[in-house]
């Protein structure tokens, strides 16, 4: 079993390590993982959702049953706290730094010693109206404390807080001097207030968050651009009349409408009326496609021209449409290996930060520095340190990365099998229904009568092969009883029909014996041409063939070049001889063919090139499963109805090859951002808090509260915006 759950209330990677480690605890549970960008919560194994709901509020946090779009509780709260407090700053800045760095006017009682207690009271109620505003910082980051889970929450409210507390020391100083008449002791404190650092460590930080939520909803709009698409009202018949109702009212068997510019509500089959249907939604494609009686319609695909009643197949999840976005969802819950380090990292990253602050206070403290000068130092230390920047790395690109291929009809398993096919070196591609259309038509039948071709009809009737139903199609199906079938997989079908023995496959199969010269030389001919010729056998002796072929695909050849390009080797494989594969490869300018492959021999084709490196493998999903399995990325075509149970890696909507340069191109451009993100939240902090420390101080170089907390809001920014670079071609 698996279950997905939104979960309120996180704000950075340590939050959603609490999480994963408070559920993973559960009885039952075999996998938790947490995807931050999306307040994602995905639990394999057998348990009860009370159970989970319990371990979530445990580690302080609340999961609700799962939603694909609309903005967290927590974030609807920090965007309606952020205007007051950014005004409530404006205020206490005018009158903390206004006046002394601009010589902007100020309150008479508030100036000199005579009017301390008024000015300190005044920025006090100020600085408390902030903290209130965003006492969420203080409550969240000393319950993950309690968790013995510390996160960002807790470096805030620590910075924070330290700055308020030794603002209200400052001011009982102040008190003191007032009372005793020692003006030096009031003038010495009146100038080192941090009441306004603590203020404006909270508003920094809030106006990082609400910009960092609002291009994280970016990287989320992918899956919620899809669900948008798939319409909540569908228009069926009841009777002769058409009733417009809501899409979970509809049920399997019902009769849906769709007219012309409306979506397909459900999966069905046209049973009257035609017309030309958008599926760009499922392949990435704007071509539309023609759509008759028999024809299959998809939900969200959209009907450009024409009318259509159609049979409902499937509804709600069942569908195809549902199936992708559960595709694209269960690939963004998922972590890449290069995330694995970071998350070490971020697992002991506040705790160790905290100590380095102790430590900053400490050692300056001992050096001979003042308080008020050691203090400073370590609050910067506190609020520059960024474990967010670090814990959205990786997530936030993949999350993007998957949306974004999802547009293109690609869906990609795991952030895994991402991260690896941007490394691909070799591309192997089966022929038949990949380079190819896969839709076997009969050319020349040479030298076979009406009869006899209507008993091999029979034999290959029983067949599923694609040739097999392209020879039924072409002669049709005949009343003749069949004896003694036999069917040998990348070799022909045998049968005996009205007491005549027949042999229809490749020449291996069917033997040689009685084969003219004139049957060599026309077969010869077609072969030289790319056909296929299947020869026919009767009663031991080959009385002629049936010539079949299957069109190479137009955007094949393009796709082969694109590949090139990014410095791909391209094979093709085939079951068909030799000859036709290699003109098939010379067409499409590929490296490498092999003709007369058993499907069985195409995995150890596979296992060779995976010896110079990253090897993807492109077949149809059925025949090809072994050498799908065996290819360090499994690419499936066109398996849209299997997308719920498919063991590929990859799955082309739109069953066509331009697809794969797309997705490798992807998959590099997502290993070059992650890579570019983690180097700067890694650099970020080792370069941040040694500054804040003021190992620069001999040069003149200092870093206060105040920017610290701006850097460290604008740091997970960079790393959220550097993500969404991933939309740009």
């Amino acid at each position: 079993m698996k279950e997905k759950f939104t979960i309120i209330g996180m704000s950075c990677v340590m939050c959603a390590k609490a999480v994963e480690n408070a559920v993973k605890k559960v009885d039952g549970v075999e996998d938790a993982v947490v995807t931050l960008t999306q307040n994602l919560l995905v639990v394999s194994g057998e348990f009860s959702n009370a159970e989970i709901y319990k371990a979530v509020k445990s580690a302080g946090f609340k999961a609700v049953k799962f939603r694909e779009n609309g903005d967290s509780e927590d974030f609807s709260v920090i965007k309606k706290r952020l205007v007051p407090s950014l005004i409530i700053l404006i205020v206490l800045m005018y009158f903390t730094m206004g006046h002394h760095l601009l010589k902007l006017p100020t309150f008479p009682f508030f100036k000199g010693v005579e009017g301390a207690i008024y000015y300190v009271l005044f920025q006090l109620v100020l600085t408390l109206a902030v903290i209130v505003l965003n006492i969420k910082f203080f409550i969240k980051g000393t319950r993950a404390v309690i968790n013995k889970a510390p996160n960002m929450d807790t470096l805030v409210a620590l910075g924070s807080g330290a700055s308020f507390i030794f603002g209200v020391y400052a001011f009982v100083m102040i008190i003191i001097g007032k009372v005793a008449g020692n003006n030096a002791l009031v003038n010495l404190y009146l100038n080192n207030l941090y009441f306004e650092s603590s203020a404006m460590i909270l508003t920094l930080v809030t106006i990082g968050k609400v910009l960092e939520e609002r291009s994280k909803k970016k990287t989320e709009s992918a899956v919620s651009r899809l669900k948008s698409l798939a319409p909540k009202t569908a228009v069926i018949m009841q009777g002769e009349t058409e009733v417009t109702v809501d899409v979970s009212m509809v049920k399997l068997g019902d009769i849906m409408v769709i007219k012309q510019g409306f979506s397909a509500p459900c999966d069905g089959v046209v049973i009257n009326g035609d017309g030309e249907m958008n599926e760009s939604s499922l392949t990435g494609e704007s071509m539309p496609v023609y759509k008759t009686v028999g024809s299959d319609i998809k939900t969200a695909t959209v009907l450009e021209s024409g009318y259509i009643l159609a049979k409902v197949t499937s509804v709600g999840e069942d569908t195809v449409f549902s199936k992708i976005i559960e595709y694209v969802l269960s690939a963004e819950a998922t972590k890449a290996p290069v995330q694995r380090l970071a998350d070490k990292i971020s697992g002991i990253f506040v705790p160790s930060v905290t100590l380095i602050s102790i430590i900053t206070l400490i050692v300056w403290l001992i050096i001979g520095k003042s308080f008020d000068f050691a203090f400073t130092r370590a609050i910067s230390v506190l609020v520059i340190s960024c474990p967010c920047a670090l814990g959205l790395a990786t997530p936030v690109a993949i999350s993007v990365s998957t949306g974004r291929l999802a547009n293109f009809g690609i869906l990609v398993k795991n952030a895994e099998v991402l991260e690896r096919i941007g490394l691909t070196s070799v591309c192997v591609m089966d022929k038949t229904g990949t380079v190819t259309e896969g839709k076997i038509k009969v050319g020349e039948v040479f030298n076979l009568n009406e009869t006899e071709l209507k008993e091999v009809s029979s034999i290959e009737n029983l067949s599923s092969h694609l040739i097999a139903k392209a020879v039924v199609d072409y002669s049709g199906v005949s009343d003749f009883e069949v004896e003694d079938f036999g069917s040998i997989t990348g070799k022909g079908v045998k049968g005996t029909v009205n007491g005549n023995k027949y042999a229809v496959g490749n020449l291996p199969f069917v033997g040689e014996n009685f084969l003219s010269e004139e049957i060599k030389e026309k077969s010869n001919l077609s072969l030289l041409n790319g056909k296929t010729v299947l020869y026919v056998s009767k009663n031991d002796k080959v009385i002629g063939f049936i010539e079949v072929y299957d069109a190479i695909k137009q955007t094949s050849k393009q796709a082969v070049s694109k590949l090139k390009e990014l410095g791909v080797k391209t094979v093709i494989l085939s079951g068909d001889d030799q000859k036709i594969s290699d003109r098939v490869a010379k067409e499409i300018g590929a490296d490498y063919s092999y003709g007369g492959v058993l499907p069985s021999d195409k995995a150890e084709i596979v296992k060779k090139y995976k010896e110079e490196g990253i090897t993807v493998f492109i077949g149809d999903g059925v025949n090809d499963s072994p050498a799908l399995s065996v290819a360090d990325v499994g690419v499936s075509m066109g398996g849209g109805t299997d997308i719920a149970v498919s063991s590929s890696d990859v799955i082309f909507m739109s069953n066509d090859l331009i697809s794969i340069s797309k997705a490798i191109k992807t998959g590099r451009k997502t290993r070059k951002i992650i890579k570019q993100n983690l180097f700067w939240a890694f650099i970020y902090n080792v370069l941040g808090i040694p500054l804040a420390c003021g190992v620069l101080y001999p040069l003149g170089i200092l870093l206060n509260p105040m920017i610290a907390s701006l850097c460290m809001s604008l740091s997970s920014l960079f790393v959220v915006t550097n993500a969404l670079r991933l939309y740009k071609d």
